[in-house]
């Protein structure tokens, strides 16, 4: 059954590549270069960067790459999602966000949906924010409300073909005209904003950044941003910090926009596979130093809510998506991605090219 599985997805990954679906916000993160498309179009493709290094890439170039940044004496693991090369999905914990049995489809459950997400490829992997306990903010999936969303907290939100946009709940902006989200979840107030960090993260009053372990306010944390190019950065750290060197990582990495996600020793996870996995047991190359979890656990289930990063497929004209919330439905609305766009038909090569030799490591060190 499992090999059956493995040809089944290997044979639909044969057949996909993926389409400029996102706006032009979100452009090439690097100066342009020209690749073929089966058209026998061109489109620029995503450049591995100098301070960067490439987990993972594909036809249309880096999906995944990752740096070290050393703030106040830290080693922070920033990992980056490139935004015309992968897609986001978000899941709910066993345990929490809490929810009745069945409530949320089994493609936003505790574990990697492997039956619908392995056929992109799983990319990466990291933990989502604060225990509902906390209340930190709202969170909702699949068209299921798990916590009404907060006007003023920061807010991530995914849509149908896995883009994302994050701003603060309640803002004019925010989320933008056409965006059509399918998962939301908040974590606190902005960390960053506008490119600068919130002078609250400097603030005696740590308490309102998360509740830490015996009250110590420097203890390992992690944090989510998106930069001027709209890609994705996840920054994490099992050093001992405060808020503020979080909100200074992400800057650092480029964020112009940011927020708080889970904090305290059990709970930073990061990992990053050289090739898309497609069932479990594959390898993440990279991952946090440290930390006291595995990637892995995202596999088969695990308590916490998480994200899991995709790849797109190698065309520029198929990517994929999954049917979008139906306004007049009022269940949860389940969520399988299915290739969709004009040379989604064509035969492709592998979905990965791999990374490039010496690419990874698992280590952070001076940055």
């Amino acid at each position: 059954m499992a090999r059956h599985y493995y040809v089944l997805a290997a044979a639909l990954l044969a057949a996909g590549s993926g389409t400029a679906f996102w706006s032009s916000s979100c452009t090439a993160s690097t100066a342009p270069r020209t690749a073929a498309s089966p058209s026998g179009t061109t489109t620029a493709a995503e450049l591995a960067q100098p301070g960067w290094t490439v987990a993972s890439r594909s036809a249309r170039g880096v999906m995944v790459d990752h740096r070290n940044e050393i703030v106040g004496g830290s080693a922070f693991l920033v990992l980056r999602l490139r935004a015309r090369t992968t897609l986001l999905r978000w899941h709910v914990g066993s345990l929490d966000p809490p929810m009745s049995t069945g409530e949320v489809p089994v493609d936003a459950g505790s574990a990697i949906f492997w039956p619908s997400e392995g056929l992109a490829g799983v990319v990466a992997v990291f933990n989502g924010g604060f225990k509902k306990a906390a209340h930190s903010g709202g969170a909702a999936v699949d068209g299921v409300t798990l916590e009404p969303l907060v006007r003023g907290d920061m807010t991530i939100a995914l849509n149908a073909e896995g883009h994302w946009s994050m701003g603060v709940w309640g803002s004019a902006t925010f989320p933008a005209p056409g965006f059509h989200a399918i998962a939301y979840r908040q974590n606190l107030a902005p960390l960053v904003e506008d490119s600068r960090l919130n002078p609250a993260a400097n603030s005696p009053d740590w308490a309102q950044w998360g509740s830490p372990l015996n009250n110590n306010p420097l203890t390992p944390r992690t944090g989510l941003g998106v930069d001027a190019n709209g890609n994705m950065i996840f920054v994490a750290t099992m050093g001992r910090v405060g808020v503020a060197q979080v909100g200074v990582a992400l800057l650092r990495a480029g964020a112009v926009t940011g927020m708080e996600l889970d904090m305290n020793p059990f709970w930073p996870v990061l990992g990053a596979a050289s090739t898309p996995l497609h069932a479990p047991g594959g390898v993440f190359n990279v991952q946090l130093p440290q930390s006291e979890h595995s990637p892995s656990i995202f596999e088969t289930g695990w308590t916490r809510d998480f994200f899991v990063a995709l790849a797109e497929p190698n065309s520029w004209r198929c990517n994929w998506s999954s049917p979008g919330l139906n306004s007049s439905v009022t269940t949860a609305q389940p969520q399988r991605l299915h290739l969709h766009g004009a040379q989604c038909g064509s035969a492709m090569t592998s979905i990965t090219a791999g990374a490039t030799s010496g690419a990874v490591t698992t280590t952070p060190g001076p940055g």
